[in-house]
């Protein structure tokens, strides 16, 4: 696989989403750049099995489905999504498109958004899956503010237990929430030893660095698993973007004026 190919096809899926975002003038865009080189690597790497076809797949649960807007470019890539669906977000009423992502629109497993609950949702998956047969591989990006959500941490525990290693877990640290920075509130850390404490295996790499990206999903796709693992990704919310970089402003779209939109823009053209 080339990593090089793969980042620099992601900086014009990128643009081409802000693009959306600008026309829409809605979206979470801080979130969605966290994130954004993480599911790049998932989708345009070959880490993800996905067919329109078929009736069942792997599966892309996005927990905190504020940035879920993030998978439509591949949805639309795959087949998954009409062409016109894109091009109606933010025009007209026919289309299936969302900010926030649910099942309604094709390709998306899950609607999220009540945050704490994907977890959950992918080992149930992935225990059907075991049940029917099936080795699916089953994604799941959580932010770490859901981690003060106890059922987060029950379905951890179910993981562990039942040895569920085709749940694949992302946590995005980024270190913004709403309310501010995570250890300002309910600290965390250190993150690493909780999820070994519970029977994970555990990798933390740079979420921005395509290499550390790559080996990390080397790492919870490896063979012979007996165990689930957890990919840590410390991660810039905004990331790339100048006036939205690392701040907590960036969860949801502001009233930018028409300069700070072009200045988004040149920050992310490829």
């Amino acid at each position: 696989m080339d990593i090089k190919a793969v980042e620099q096809e992601g900086l014009k899926i990128k643009f081409e989403l802000f693009k959306k975002f600008v026309q829409i003038e809605e979206g979470h865009p801080g979130s969605v750049l966290s994130v954004f080189d993480i599911v790049n690597c998932i989708y345009l790497g070959g880490f993800i099995d996905l067919d329109p076809e078929r009736k069942r797949n792997d599966s892309f649960i996005m927990s905190k489905g504020h940035a879920a807007s993030v998978q439509y470019p591949y949805l639309l890539r795959l087949g998954f999504l009409d062409p016109k669906d894109w091009d109606n977000w933010g025009v007209t009423d026919d289309t299936c498109l969302r900010v926030f992502g649910n099942n309604s629109i094709p390709g998306i497993d899950v609607t999220s958004g009540s945050l704490g609950h994907g977890l959950g949702i992918s080992a149930g998956l992935a225990v059907a899956d075991r049940f029917d047969g099936y080795g699916f591989r089953h994604y799941v990006v959580i932010s770490e503010g859901e981690l003060y959500e106890g059922s987060a941490w029950e379905a951890l525990l179910f993981i562990a237990h039942h040895r569920v290693t085709q749940v694949k877990i992302i946590v995005d640290v980024n270190r913004n929430m709403i309310l501010g920075r995570p250890e300002e509130h309910l600290n965390l850390n250190p993150i690493e030893d909780k999820f070994r404490s519970f029977g994970f295996s555990t990798r933390r790499i740079d979420g921005h660095d395509y290499g550390a990206i790559f080996s990390g999903l080397e790492f919870l796709n490896g063979e012979d698993l007996h165990e689930p693992r957890v990919l840590i990704a410390d991660t810039i919310k905004g990331k790339g973007v100048t006036l939205i970089e690392d701040t907590a402003q960036s969860h949801y779209w502001g009233s930018y004026t028409g300069d700070q939109i072009k200045g988004i823009l040149e920050d992310l053209t490829p």
